[in-house]
Parts: structure tokens; C-alpha cells; sequence
């Protein structure tokens, strides 16, 4: 079974290219390609590639196989053009399909025992499987990446640091207020604060959504945060609610500056 995997393997190593253009052209594969010359080459490469790769990963002894892997998807065809994992995936059972007709052809012609033929599609088969699994895996891990970067650019973007005069800045708060909106305010907007000149910090409040015990604590841990660094703390953007909340949980709110809104707060300077 051994030598009759090694030569299929060495045929599909020396017609890649033919075997690559005659599986594009397959009707089975009309609804998965979008048949545009720069997407045929493309997708023939690709298919080059990969058959390219499964002729050498069978030529390897056991113990190399299991230190290969298939990130060269990634990398040759993949999400940088804007390609789903979906999309792909939906692409390899295609080419899996094909080239397992290709292959029973090539095993029928030669009179391989059915045998034979049986161990070969099933080594077919595992390598497409252990393909796919990679590039789930892969794909998972670039997700991730891209989740954490827009919620890094979110949190930014919810969080501006506005100059309004010398020494004066705004904080407007806008939205919902939670955990990694607050740790991020405290760790990273905080430390720009004292670096930049800023004595006075209007925190404006007018724009939260749902001002409960959680952000009340928060803004006002916050605010000792500020006054700790030698920065003037003022809160705009007072509402009854914000008022009677921070009166239920026992906040001293009597040290503090408290405007409606921040218009108020630059006529008072």
C-alpha cells in the first residue's frame, strides 16, 4: 500500500499544474469560484500549492509528518483579500472532491488494487481534515487579534481627551460605562492626563446611558485618582439621578465641582 501511495503522491507532484487547472474547471466547483481572471489565478495557485504540499508531506517518514503543518493557506491564498473562513473552507471540500476523482482516474488506470485505492482516499481525506482544522485554529487566533484591536480603538475613540483651553481639558463619557471602559480610563487615559500639562479635568457625564451604584463608584474612584496627581477634578453633566445615587452610596460629593454642563463650567472659569 506504501509504494502505491508513493506513486500516486510522485504523479501529483509532477501534474500539479495540469491537475490544478482541471479541477478549476470542474462544474462542481462553479458555485464556490467566482471565475474572474485574477480569481482563477488565484484560486490555481492556491490549488497548486496544496497539492504541492500533500506530495511532500507523504514522502516524509511519520515522525517529520507530525511536525508539518498547513499555515502555508494562510499565508498563499487567504483572509488578507478579504476571504471568509467559510468562503475557504467551502473551497477545500471542493478540492477535495475533484481531486479525489483525479486520483481514483490516476488509481484505476494504473490498476492499483481497490485496496490501495481505499488507503489513499483515506490518506486524502485526513490531510484535507487536518488542513481544515489548522486553518479554523489559525483563523480563530487572527479573529481574536482583530476583536481586541477594534475593542482597543473603541475604547479610544469612547474616551477622548479634549483641550478645550491652557491647562483645561474635557473627558467626555458616552455610552455605556463597564469594567474595561473604567480600567482603561484609569490605566491608560489617567497617565496621559498628568503628562500633559492639564490641571483642571471636566469629566462629563451627560452622555452615559445608565448611571447605577457601578459607574458612580467608578467615576468617583476616578475623580480621587485625579486629585491624588495634583489634578482639579470638575464633573459636568449632573443629573438628579447621578445626585441622589452618589447621596445613597455615601460618596462626599460636597468637595467636589459639579456643573450641568460644560458651558456652565467655562463661564464659571
Amino acid at each position: 500500500m506504501v509504494s502505491t501511495l508513493e506513486k500516486v503522491m510522485n504523479c501529483l507532484y509532477a501534474d500539479q499544474k495540469k491537475i490544478a487547472s482541471s479541477l478549476i474547471d470542474k462544474p462542481s466547483l462553479e458555485k464556490q469560484l467566482d471565475k474572474k481572471v485574477g480569481d482563477i489565478n488565484k484560486y490555481e495557485d492556491f490549488l497548486v500549492a496544496l497539492i504541492n504540499h500533500i506530495s511532500k508531506y507523504f514522502r516524509l517518514r511519520k515522525s517529520e509528518q507530525k511536525n508539518k503543518n498547513f499555515d502555508f493557506a494562510i499565508t498563499h491564498y487567504s483572509l488578507e483579500d478579504g476571504t471568509t473562513q467559510t468562503e475557504l473552507i467551502d473551497l477545500l471540500f471542493g478540492f477535495r472532491i475533484g481531486l479525489l476523482q483525479e486520483i481514483r482516474k490516476r488509481c484505476e488506470s494504473n490498476d492499483f488494487p481497490l485496496e490501495d485505492l481505499y488507503f489513499v482516499n483515506d490518506q486524502i481525506v485526513y490531510i484535507f481534515d487536518e488542513l481544515i482544522r489548522d486553518f479554523t485554529k489559525i483563523t480563530k487566533i487572527i479573529t481574536e487579534k482583530s476583536v481586541k484591536a477594534i475593542e482597543k480603538e473603541m475604547l479610544e475613540i469612547a474616551a477622548p481627551i479634549v483641550p478645550i483651553k491652557k491647562g483645561m481639558a474635557v473627558l467626555p463619557l458616552i455610552g455605556d460605562f463597564h469594567e474595561t471602559r473604567a480600567t482603561y480610563i484609569t490605566e491608560n487615559v489617567i497617565p496621559k492626563i498628568s503628562k500633559s500639562n492639564i490641571h483642571t479635568l471636566i469629566i462629563d457625564l451627560s452622555g452615559i446611558n445608565v448611571f447605577d451604584t457601578f459607574v458612580a463608584q467608578h467615576i468617583f474612584q476616578i475623580r480621587d485618582i485625579l486629585k491624588l496627581l495634583g489634578i482639579s477634578p470638575v464633573i459636568s453633566g449632573i443629573r438628579p439621578a447621578l445626585a441622589q445615587t452618589a447621596v445613597q452610596l455615601g460618596i462626599n460629593i460636597s468637595d467636589i465641582e459639579a456643573y450641568s454642563s460644560v458651558q456652565q463650567v467655562l463661564e464659571k472659569q
